[in-house]
């Protein structure tokens, strides 16, 4: 189905996914509710208008794109209603990418092959689940808050929720970017996440954040970005 939808102009992809249905779709024997054509339908309405919004389908506004990403991360969040252990399947975000949602998806993430024939995007960004387009913002609001999740920018949220060994617990995702965010210089802020990040892994091996109470994980994370901006002071102040 991509090799087909790839050959084609945004119009003629966009008429191809006017028609989406579940017809033919699996759904798990036991699922309280299932997704139907109207769904799809108003959830590929909401995303198009903001695409829309910041440049679709032009391909050269990256900042824009950057904050597509943070709107939509609340859009998909709030109207797919989904579980997290439908969000963990790799096919609901092929579905999306490939037949709800690909127009958007090749504005997002894709080029023009170099004798101009064909779309390319990483493989990753359709298939694969650690990078999939669209599933990793929803799971960006879900673990962060779509009211966070929309604040940080994409090296931000990447740092926080590309580590599932530390921020895969929503409670300490979220304490950690609210920390985050409260940093008032915005020029150290990145450099000091990621030093801080660094610390959270080694500190992790020997604290579990599962037994901890909201204040207890609250305690932790201002402790451990003390501690990063104090070796970053000691830090400057050698050199």
């Amino acid at each position: 189905m991509w090799n087909d939808l790839r050959v084609q102009s945004f119009e003629e992809i966009g008429h191809l996914t006017s028609s989406i249905t579940t017809a033919g779709a699996e759904f798990y024997p036991v699922a309280t509710a299932r997704c139907t054509d109207r769904d799809l339908a108003e959830l590929r309405a909401a995303v198009i208008a903001e695409a829309r919004l910041h440049g679709f389908p032009y391909m050269d506004q990256a900042r824009q794109k950057t904050e597509f990403d943070q709107a939509v991360s609340r859009i998909l969040y709030e109207r797919m209603n989904i579980l997290p252990a439908d969000a963990a399947s790799v096919d609901v975000w092929n579905f999306i990418n490939i037949r709800l949602l690909p127009d958007v998806a090749i504005w997002r993430y894709g080029h023009r092959s170099g004798d101009g024939a064909r779309w390319e995007v990483t493989e990753a960004r359709l298939f694969a689940m650690t990078r999939t387009i669209f599933g990793r913002l929803w799971w960006r609001a879900f673990l962060l808050g779509p009211d966070i999740a929309v604040r940080l920018k994409e090296d931000e949220s990447v740092q926080l929720t590309e580590r599932p060994l530390i921020c895969g617990y929503a409670p300490l995702a979220r304490a950690i970017a609210n920390r985050h965010l409260s940093t008032f210089s915005t020029g150290r802020r990145m450099m000091l996440l990621r030093d801080a990040m660094k610390r959270f892994t080694r500190r992790l091996v020997v604290v579990s954040a599962f037994l901890m109470t909201e204040e207890q994980i609250a305690d932790l994370v201002e402790d451990v970005f003390l501690e990063s901006e104090q070796a970053m002071k000691a830090a400057e102040t050698k050199i």
